[in-house]
């Protein structure tokens, strides 16, 4: 089973190894699909976690315990791609590669890379993208 979150740390917990703790403790399997963490400030990392429906729900409530702000990402990006003039804008900040132009220059949306940053929502000129929202877990 492959859920994703967001996971919102606090300064005080990006010092600490909470990801390895749960990956031994819960043997669930961690992919970072995107990360904004500093120590000092805190962050966010967007992951995807696989392993049996009981690790992942142990995981969540042991992440919780420890302080982390767990929100599961219920929907990805929704793209009205009826709109689409092709310009581009948007896969020039799309760093997990979910949005490429191909051979014949058009706009591939590829919904299994896409990390929901949101970035793309700012980059497009037509306002063809919306990122759906997190449910707390």
């Amino acid at each position: 089973m492959k859920k994703r979150y967001a996971l919102r740390f606090s300064p005080t917990l990006v010092e600490q190894p909470l990801v390895s703790k749960l990956v031994r403790t819960y043997d669930v399997d961690i992919n970072i699909l995107n990360a904004d963490v500093a120590s000092g400030r805190g962050g966010k990392l967007i992951v995807e976690l696989s392993g049996t429906e009981k690790a992942l729900a142990d995981s969540v409530v042991w992440l919780s315990t420890t302080g982390v702000v767990v929100s599961e990402m219920i929907k990805e990006l929704m793209f009205n791609d009826k709109g689409c003039i092709d310009c581009g804008a948007c896969t020039a900040v799309c760093s997990s590669r979910a949005l490429t132009m191909n051979s014949e220059w058009k706009l591939v949306y590829e919904a299994s890379l896409c990390v929901a940053c949101g970035l793309c929502v700012q980059a497009c000129p037509m306002r063809l993208f919306e990122v759906s929202h997190e449910r707390e877990a």
